[in-house]
């Protein structure tokens, strides 16, 4: 481990600047990039220990919160509702209209929808009753 380098933050005694630093092990001399100060840094061998990491050099990964079973469903967005509703207008006036046109044509009504918050429509607003 004798030569090891690694960066380090450190800063100024004079001015106060932080500089970004690679220092070995021990006592080095480093002058400041702001104020030109030269002063002395040292580094503990512990300081350069290499830390805990997983056996197969993965990061490992949170796991998901579990989710409430009796938690309400999300409210949909205005977005959602209308089409929900849009798309199943024009599956009914047009049957044999594959689903991706007629997500296209529902999502092109939406545009001039009064239900788009661009066009003055509530974000989330409240399903009607089916």
């Amino acid at each position: 481990m004798a030569g090891m380098m690694q960066w380090f933050q450190v800063t100024c005694p004079s001015c106060a600047a932080h500089l970004q630093v690679r220092l070995p092990e021990g006592i080095t001399s480093v002058q400041c990039s702001e104020c030109k100060a030269v002063f002395a840094v040292q580094i503990q061998p512990t300081a350069l220990a290499p830390q805990a990491q997983p056996s197969s050099g993965k990061r490992s990964r949170k796991r998901k919160a579990e989710k409430d079973a009796n938690a309400p469903p999300r409210a949909l967005s205005a977005y959602n509702v209308f089409m929900k509703a849009e798309v199943a207008k024009v599956k009914a006036e047009h049957p044999e209209l594959p689903h991706r046109e007629a997500f296209k044509m529902a999502a092109e009504r939406w545009q001039a929808s009064p239900m788009n918050p661009q066009n003055g429509g509530e974000r989330f607003p409240a399903l009607p009753k089916v």
